[in-house]
């Protein structure tokens, strides 16, 4: 990977000079942002304030001069955009950047599609929220070839977000995602495999898809984990093992997956994997029940409200308290209310 990204950097410096190529600062660019994450000389290069002053210059004349044509020339306006995206020799100008890429777009620069779509998805750079025209930019991004929004585009299809739901293309556009090596898709393959969505369910195939993303990120898949500790729990796709199941709930809770919290409390109340252990159990209904993050609209886990309202009103794990009961009892019923 990093004598691959070494290569980029070399290319990008015949670009940056002229060297057997016509000079274009805007492959240039590319080739080092591409090459940036494994090759440090890259990145050194984009963050030196000179070469970004140079780099804007030379976009702005090549774009105002009419210097570039067709697909060059939607580059280097959806460089330009970037550069006001990331202030990159000039001030951070998100409206400015958008409308770098709404004009690289209309050319056909899978890439501007693919930022359109994002500030569409959530309302920036002067642009309204729009899952519609998120979708839309999305798809092109993909349809021209910018494999990253395969994955984005199989989310709208899951989650009927901007466009109807469909199972069976959200599968499919996974599918391509994961072929590009995207451990995110690998995950929801797993889960269109256990559950059988968008395809035939098999257990086996959605244990590997799982495995494959765990044995990449560790505990950065908290869905991969707890996919898979819901196989090894009921037995699907792998011999029953509930010692293994609490392993990989164990995991994803310290990741603070609220459903690996319910799942793993579960565990403890009814000593599947562990010792019976209800004063525990309380602990991680507690963790699940209050665990909320505003950016996903996520306030807690209801099914855990419910058992430590249980909990409360039988004294199990935890002193008696019958108000205390009632107090989760409703907050279960409001949150599933909203859902």
């Amino acid at each position: 990977m990093s004598g691959y990204a070494s290569a980029q950097y070399q290319i990008g410096q015949c670009y940056e000079e002229g060297i057997d190529v016509e000079r274009n600062l805007a492959k240039a660019f590319k080739l080092y942002w591409l090459a940036s994450d494994n090759c440090r000389p890259a990145k050194e290069r984009l963050d030196k304030d000179s070469y970004q002053g140079q780099l804007v210059k030379w976009l702005k004349k090549a774009v105002n001069g009419k210097l570039l044509a067709g697909v060059d020339l939607a580059e280097a306006m959806c460089m330009l955009g970037c550069c006001y995206q990331h202030g990159w020799g000039v001030d951070c100008d998100l409206a400015s950047a958008v409308e770098w890429w709404q004009q690289a777009a209309d050319m056909g620069d899978a890439y501007a599609n693919d930022r359109l779509g994002y500030c569409y998805s959530h309302g920036q750079g002067g642009l309204p929220k729009d899952a519609v025209q998120a979708f839309l930019h999305y798809l092109k991004a993909a349809e021209g070839g910018y494999f990253k929004d395969y994955f984005s585009v199989g989310l709208c299809y899951k989650d009927g977000d901007g466009v109807e739901r469909d199972d069976e293309k959200a599968f499919g556009w996974f599918k391509k995602a994961a072929e590009h090596d995207n451990p995110m898709a690998w995950v929801e393959l797993g889960n269109c495999y256990a559950t059988g969505s968008g395809m035939a369910l098999d257990c086996g195939k959605a244990v590997v898809w799982y495995r494959k993303a765990v044995d990449l990120g560790g505990n950065a898949f908290p869905d991969a984990l707890r996919g898979l500790g819901n196989c090894y729990a009921a037995g699907h796709g792998v011999e029953q093992d509930w010692n293994k199941a609490v392993e990989l709930y164990s995991r994803a809770a310290r990741a603070d997956d609220p459903e690996s919290q319910y799942l793993l409390a579960r565990c403890y109340a009814e000593g599947h994997g562990v010792k019976q252990d209800m004063e525990e159990a309380v602990r991680l209904y507690k963790k699940a029940a209050t665990n909320i993050n505003e950016n996903k609209r996520y306030y807690g886990h209801p099914e855990a409200m419910r058992s430590l309202g249980d909990c409360y009103a039988n004294g199990i794990g935890v002193r008696k308290n019958a108000k205390q009961a009632a107090a989760w009892y409703a907050k279960a019923a409001e949150q599933e209310n909203e859902e």
